[in-house]
């Protein structure tokens, strides 16, 4: 039962790390821009991708919290988020090594690939739960 206590707290932790970066996204953009020092990236042209990012990434901690309740249950949506936080690490360092994206960008997502293997060992986990 520990364990499984251990497991909601993360992906509560999980959900209130998205909601927070999607409220800097949605709320205090300059903010945002300026942790990931790109202060001069954000344009006018910008903001409405910045806005649908932010909605996305809401929408996951919204599963992330979902999760939380019975991971065992929504097991299906931890996998989504492990596959969602990879693809988001990678193409972060893909357009740091091919655009000059700043620095500070690729640090934050950083905390992605931590989400997505602490996301992966939950799995692990449950396989061997299983046998």
């Amino acid at each position: 039962m520990k364990s499984s206590r251990v497991w909601r707290g993360f992906f509560q932790f999980s959900a209130i790390f998205n909601f927070s970066a999607a409220f800097m996204m949605l709320f205090v953009p300059e903010f945002f821009f300026n942790i990931l020092m790109m202060s001069d990236a954000l344009t006018a042209e910008a903001i409405p991708w910045l806005h649908q990012f932010g909605g996305l990434v809401m929408v996951f901690g919204i599963g992330y919290w979902l999760i939380s309740t019975n991971p065992m249950l929504h097991k299906d949506i931890v996998w989504m988020g492990c596959v969602g936080k990879i693809v988001v690490f990678t193409i972060a360092w893909i357009d740091i090594a091919l655009f000059a994206a700043p620095m500070g960008f690729g640090i934050l997502v950083i905390a992605d690939l931590i989400f997505a293997m602490f996301f992966a060992a939950f799995f692990v986990k449950r396989g061997e739960a299983r046998k």
